[in-house]
């Protein structure tokens, strides 16, 4: 498996300051969710101990398998990233990270990493971060739970991986409404090229932030219709990014956060 991530347009790349940008979950199944801290005790020793327990598996994407006996090559042996099989399909997962640490930067880059792996190997189904199985067991139940969605989302982004693409104006002297009707016009001609499109809300200076679930064979030729369209476009500044798991066109079935445990009484 390389690792080598395909040339894209305007050098995109897969930078871990994105890489937290997931959907939301939104139903439970037997996926446990990571608890949130209790509070600290005065002295601050209570967590420091909590942050020392061990939370389970952290899942970190579903990818399709063809045996019984795949081994998972980590980018980062220190993660402990592993696969865990049902059937045709595997939960990629490693250890959980402590309590409250499910947004530290440098577990979201270690997470980051090793699901781009399996997205530069084949087709990946990327999970939000901080849901976490007590063990094996739960995390085998909730594959076969989940198997047909999860067979399904895996069909819609087969041979297909993600492209962001932010537009911004650069020219303090263009008109604001002509910017945002060209940037209108360039995601209607992208779509085109892309199996799915979804805008993104727009923040300024911002014109248009939008991503692309492309045809990995086509993956040139949209990068490189992005690059024409910048090179006509002089008072406009494109940035893609990618290629990107698919996070904005699946969504993963996972419960709500546990509530933290209430105050020991006497």
């Amino acid at each position: 498996m390389s690792d080598e991530t395909p040339a894209a347009a305007r050098r995109p790349r897969a930078t871990p300051a994105d890489a937290g940008t997931e959907p939301s979950p939104r139903r439970a199944s037997k996926a446990r969710a990571a608890a949130a801290e209790t509070a600290p005790s005065r002295n601050g020793g209570g967590r420091a101990e909590r942050r020392k327990l061990p939370r389970g598996l952290s899942l970190l994407a579903v990818l399709p398998c063809d045996g019984d006996d795949i081994e998972w090559d980590p980018v980062d042996p220190k993660l402990g990233s592993r696969l865990v099989l049902h059937e045709d399909v595997a939960a990629l997962v490693a250890p959980a990270p402590p309590a409250g640490a499910d947004h530290d930067p440098l577990h979201v880059t270690a997470r980051h990493w090793e699901v781009h792996r399996a997205l530069l190997g084949g087709d990946v189904v990327p999970a939000p971060a901080g849901v976490v199985f007590d063990g094996d067991g739960e995390v085998a139940a909730f594959l076969a739970d989940s198997y047909t969605t999860l067979r399904s989302a895996l069909a819609r982004v087969r041979g297909r991986w993600e492209y962001r693409l932010h537009v911004t104006l650069s020219d303090a002297a263009f008109p604001e409404s002509r910017a945002l009707d060209l940037a209108t016009h360039m995601y209607a001609e992208l779509r085109r090229l892309a199996r799915a499109a979804v805008p993104f809300p727009r923040e300024a200076p911002r014109v248009l932030s939008a991503a692309f679930l492309v045809e990995r064979g086509a993956s040139d030729a949209f990068r490189d219709r992005v690059d024409q369209l910048s090179a006509l476009n002089s008072a406009l500044e494109l940035d893609l990014t990618g290629p990107w798991p698919p996070y904005d066109f699946v969504t993963m079935a996972t419960p709500p956060p546990l509530e933290p445990p209430g105050p020991t009484r006497p």
